[in-house]
């Protein structure tokens, strides 16, 4: 079995667009961002899992930073993904110990490592078609928080509400694959890019403007919701840069 096996380093904010010959197995150890394809960006969170078939152009990007084991082998006679496909790791964590394993062992015995691997796609495989349609709802959810967070009448209550799943149901399973509930979600997208604005523009505009373009119209809200996600003040934060 021809098998590729690597980690990024912590905080990698971006790897650039490439393709392979064989299947691309990525868990995501830590980080949340996108996997940009040449069909679709996927979101990713801890514990995410993205398939990329042969032939697909991605590449992963981070405003914070992630971190992921890839496995890039030949598993065409197992895997028949056509298109990019993301699950996430059960609550037993067995798709990060496997993937870990994996890693552990790039260097040592062939064959155990061939069977750890056979493992890993059949974990996969077990996955893939009870979380297939519930992943999809999971990720349209998320993909409408991340591409309109800066919509002030975003809802996500009213995302939860077209999924066509129960609302508990679905915001349960929101929280299972990216850890948070839909309303953590997206403020910690509205001040991690609230974090980048100042960054990028401290001295041409003012935190109104920033919270405004993060989707917050009350300022005091916004500096609330700053604080309790980053620990400081949008004030102390621009201070201190």
């Amino acid at each position: 079995m021809n098998l590729y096996i690597n980690c990024t380093q912590d905080g990698v904010r971006q790897y650039p667009m490439h393709r392979h010959h064989h299947y691309e197995i990525m868990l995501y150890l830590s980080g949340y961002g996108f996997m940009r394809t040449s069909e679709k960006n996927l979101p990713f969170s801890p514990g995410s899992i993205i398939i990329i078939p042969p032939g697909i152009e991605h590449g992963s990007v981070s405003e914070q930073g992630f971190r992921n084991i890839s496995i890039c082998g030949d598993f065409d006679r197992l895997l028949h993904v056509q298109n990019p496909v993301t699950l996430s790791d059960n609550q037993h964590n067995e798709g990060t110990l496997l993937a870990t394993l994996i890693y552990q062992n790039r260097f040592g015995n062939s064959d155990y490592l061939s069977k750890l691997c056979s493992a890993y796609i059949h974990f996969l495989l077990q996955n893939l078609n009870v979380e297939d349609q519930l992943s999809i709802a999971v990720n349209q959810i998320i993909s409408e928080l991340t591409s309109n967070f800066y919509d002030e009448s975003l809802k996500p209550g009213a995302l939860l509400q077209k999924s066509g799943y129960a609302e508990d149901y679905i915001r349960a399973q929101f929280k299972k694959m990216t850890g948070k509930t839909p309303n953590a979600f997206l403020t910690d997208i509205r001040i991690r890019h609230a974090c980048f604005l100042i960054d990028l523009y401290r001295s041409t505009l003012s935190l109104q403007e920033i919270a405004e373009r993060c989707g917050y119209t009350d300022y005091v809200y916004f500096s609330k919701k700053f604080k309790e996600v980053t620990g400081v003040s949008p004030r102390d934060y621009k201070k201190n840069l």
